[in-house]
Order: C-alpha cells, then structure tokens, then sequence
C-alpha cells in the first residue's frame, strides 16, 4: 500500500490517502462532471450552487454536506456566476477509512451504506455538529504544509471526529431526499446512460427513445454536464471499470461487462484515462 500525501500524486483506490482542502472563488469554476478514486467529503459554505452526482440535482444550503463516493460522476453547477463560492472538502480513500477500524466500530460502514442507498446529500440541522465537522475538516487543511510531530495523530483524531459526526446524521437522515431538474429530458437522458453504460449506445438511439433532436440533444446534454455524450458514456465506463477492478475483478474481462466492443479499445481508453493500464491500475489496487 502507497501512502499519498498529495492529490499531485495520483492517489488510487487502494492507497491511504487523505487530504483536505479549502477554495473561495469571487466567480464560479467551470468544472465539467468528473469522478474520483476515493470518497470527496464536501462541506458548502457560502454561494449559490446546486450538486448533480450521477443522474440526480440536489440544491446545497449552508449546512449541507456531501458524501461522494469513489468512481461516482459529479458536478457542481452554478446558480449565480457572480457570488463568491466558499467550501471545503476532504478527499479520504477506503484504506485510510479502514484503518480506523476497531472491533464492530467502522467510519467506513455507513458511507457504503449511504452509497448502496445511492444517497450522497445530507443537511445538519445541528449548528454544533456542522461547526465541529468544519472546524476539524479546517484543522486537518492547515496542517497540510506543517512539519511537526504530531500531524498524523492530530489529523487521525480530526477524521475520526468529523466521519463519525457525518455518520451520525446518516443514520438520522436516510429518508428521501428532494431532488431539482435542470432539463428534465437530459436527466432521464443521463439515467438512462448510467442504467445502460454495458449496452451499444449512440446518438441516434438515445435520440429516438427519448424523441429529441440529435442535434439539439447534444447541445443541451453539454450545457448540463460541460461533457459530450460520447465522453460522459466513456467516463461512466471508466469509472464502472474501475470500480469493478478495485473489487478484485480481471482487466481482461472487465471490458465485456462495461460496454467496450474489444479489449483494444478498452486498453487504449483506460490508458488516456488514467494514464497506466488497466493491469498497472489492477495491481496498486491490491
């Protein structure tokens, strides 16, 4: 197992890693829809924004935070381009997760709980345990660049902190959540996709099935996602791939069962990817 302090370093699935981080912006980033090998801990603080993770939009108000897990597409969207946006979030992989263990007592356990649930979106009412989540999150972001004995230590009881608290208001807040539509074609467009990413998919069929204009389909499908069609079915296979590989699965095989037609094409999609083989990928994830 890799220990990997910096995102710079290209942390995958199965290295401990953790990081926190901390942005404001006086404008709205443009972020197209990505994915990660690792959970993103996401803690909204000022701006106007709303958060689509898969096929789903969810509006974030202070007080929100997200739970998004490894090889999940997501995307913040801007509501207003012109406020300043303020978060701070936490990249945390399962083995770091996992390393906490102790006896029944697991900060991993919940999170896969949530994402079987395909819930990432979790407001706390309580002002005291927002302030704590944060307050331990901001800890954890100002050691980053300090060299003193403690800082794993600190940092460790900082994550047990803010993971437990967050899992606590997982288990208060597992009911259904309210979700917005930006387009609501795209988004039964976007559902479809991530229900069918093993099937032949183009865009003469997706076009057909949904009766839309290719042409104007695409062009709405881009201004929601800032991904072409073609390349959001490619990161959602990617993604599948991954997680697939994580879980002990062969690269030779994982091709069949995510919608690539050869091995070839698989490889070389892989490799522009995440730029090693999908054997290099399968060999740091054990």
């Amino acid at each position: 197992m890799r220990y990997i302090l910096r995102e710079a370093e290209r942390p995958l699935a199965g290295d401990y890693y953790y990081e926190a981080t901390k942005t404001t912006n006086d404008h709205f980033p443009d972020i197209p829809a990505h994915t990660h090998n690792f959970y993103e801990i996401y803690i909204f603080r000022t701006g106007s924004v709303k958060l689509a993770i898969e096929d789903k939009i969810y509006n974030v108000r202070r007080g929100d935070i997200i739970v998004i897990p490894p090889f999940t597409i997501h995307q913040l969207l801007p509501e207003n381009l012109d406020q300043i946006y303020d978060r701070i979030y936490m990249y945390i992989s399962e083995p770091c997760l996992k390393s906490f263990q102790f006896n029944e007592h697991s900060l991993l356990k919940p999170l896969q709980m949530a994402m079987e649930e395909k819930r990432f979106h979790f407001h706390i009412a309580d002002e005291s345990d927002y302030e704590q989540i944060y307050e331990a999150m901001f800890a954890i972001y100002k050691n980053k660049n300090q060299e003193i004995f403690e800082k794993e230590m600190m940092n460790r009881s900082g994550i047990t902190k803010l993971v437990t608290l967050i899992n606590k208001h997982i288990f208060m807040d597992m009911g259904p959540k309210k979700v917005t539509h930006v387009n609501p074609v795209i988004d039964k467009i976007l559902s479809y996709i991530n229900d069918n990413y093993a099937s032949p998919l183009s865009l003469e069929d997706l076009a057909a099935r949904f009766y839309i204009n290719k042409f104007t389909m695409t062009k709405l499908f881009k201004k929601q996602t800032s991904l072409t069609i073609h390349n959001y079915i490619l990161l959602k296979r990617i993604s599948m791939a991954k997680q697939k590989i994580t879980s002990g699965a062969l690269p030779s095989k994982v091709y069949l069962e995510t919608g690539f037609s050869d091995y070839s094409t698989f490889y070389r999609a892989f490799l522009k990817s995440e730029n090693m083989s999908p054997k290099d990928f399968a060999h740091f994830c054990k």
